[in-house]
């Protein structure tokens, strides 16, 4: 019992004997005095006690949100967070003279920053973060400023393979005004950051990447390149799918029959629609030099749209053409393979011919043959001769052996394009 009382209060003395720091707002107040007024701290002087030697300047990204990508503009807008790290040797004090205090924060306006900027901004160049923005300061001078910041940067556009697309942007900071012999920007050990990232409507981060260059001519830069692929689901549902609803209803013209009168008023509004709607979807795809996967399927639809068009209309003249006229050998062997694959029966005739008579076919005939007889001249026989049967075809067969086989090349045509084409793309675009 005595032992544990002892041991009890060895550890209380030796509790008592650390002794107990906490610095105050006094303590504060007598750093700040000391940094910039008894050392007299000018946020204009570059913070190396030798100013022959570089200050040197780490950055890191906190990728927050990609806001949207711009194809037209060829633009990317994004939201982040900068972490930017330097040493400040104006900012340093020992912790122990003010009863511990090893962390201060201190506006962003009253201290001294890089002239460091967005160097592929969209806009005209601004500076980064605002002034109610703290820095933090540790007491052996490492500055910790992040500006929080929408950047609007330049993205060069690939469309070949849109709505499959994947697009590469950077993002770039470099020094502005400051040769690199006074600032070198360095990449930071974590690069680009997506602890914050919100995920995307439209785009999938792929892979994200960063490198730091320098140059005599442009300096120190630092760029941070992501890449993301486009998520096909709206332009699929809401371009591709209508586009495809109404090149079908084009093909279905061939089933309507010519003797109705609607056949060219119909493909004539589908035709119309199909054009109205293809206009309104060029407005919103990319503008480049290049065609982009959707591009040629629509020129490619509207191809086969004209053709239709042009189809109908020479129908309609044959369909109408006097059937005294000899219908040509090519569009009774079209006629007859569209019956042979319909698997219709042809509808045959009988021409008209001159009537035969058999012998002794009738009282008349009989004596005929008596009187013949009689004479010593042999009788008169007459052979009934069977008339041959002949298939009836007019032109207006023609028109429909020709509706029947374009109805198949059409709509082959286009399941074959629509398949081809974006399966194609879509192999491509995620090799």
């Amino acid at each position: 019992m005595n032992r544990n009382l002892v041991a009890f209060l060895l550890c209380v003395l030796a509790t008592l004997q650390r002794p107990v720091t906490s610095y105050t707002h006094d303590n504060v107040k007598s750093l700040l005095t000391n940094i910039f007024t008894v050392n007299s701290y000018n946020k204009m002087v570059r913070p190396t006690a030798d100013q022959s030697r570089a200050c040197f300047l780490y950055v890191n990204l906190y990728l927050v949100g990609i806001t949207d990508i711009d194809e037209v503009q060829e633009k990317m807008t994004s939201t982040a967070v900068l972490e930017l790290y330097w040493i400040d040797e104006y900012m340093t004090w020992t912790p122990s003279d003010y009863n511990g205090t090893e962390t201060i924060y201190i506006p962003q306006k009253n201290i001294w920053k890089p002239d460091i900027a967005l160097d592929n901004g969209f806009t005209k160049v601004t500076e980064l973060g605002d002034d109610f923005l703290l820095t933090k300061i540790q007491h052996d001078g490492e500055v910790e400023w992040r500006p929080y910041d929408v950047f609007e940067t330049k993205c060069s556009i690939d469309i070949l393979y849109f709505p499959f697309d994947k697009q590469t942007c950077d993002i770039k900071f470099g020094v502005w005004t400051s040769p690199l012999s006074e600032i070198d920007v360095e990449l930071g050990s974590r690069g680009i950051l997506l602890d914050f990232y919100q995920p995307n409507g439209e785009w999938d981060i792929q892979a994200t990447s960063a490198k730091s260059t320098e140059s005599l001519l442009d300096g120190a830069i630092v760029t941070f390149s992501i890449t993301v692929k486009r998520k096909p689901q709206y332009i699929l549902n809401n371009v591709v799918l209508p586009i495809v609803m109404l090149s079908l209803l084009s093909v279905f013209v061939f089933t309507l029959p010519v003797d109705c009168g609607e056949k060219m008023g119909y493909i004539m509004t589908v035709y119309l629609a199909f054009a109205v709607f293809l206009t309104i979807v060029s407005a919103s795809l990319p503008v480049s030099s290049s065609m982009s996967l959707l591009s040629m399927y629509l020129i490619s639809l509207l191809c086969l749209g004209t053709a239709i068009v042009c189809i109908t209309t020479l129908e309609l003249r044959i369909h109408y053409r006097d059937n005294s006229r000899e219908i040509p050998r090519i569009a009774k062997n079209m006629v007859y393979l569209s019956k042979m694959l319909r698997c219709v029966r042809s509808k045959k005739i009988y021409p008209k011919t001159k009537k035969f008579k058999s012998s002794f076919s009738n009282e008349e005939d009989q004596m005929e043959s008596a009187t013949a007889v009689d004479s010593g001249k042999p009788p008169i026989r007459t052979v009934l001769e069977e008339p041959e049967m002949v298939e009836e075809m007019i032109w207006p067969d023609v028109t429909a052996a020709i509706d029947f086989f374009c109805f198949w090349f059409f709509l082959l045509t286009n399941i074959i394009a629509t398949v081809g084409i974006f399966a194609d793309g879509y192999v491509k675009s995620n090799n």
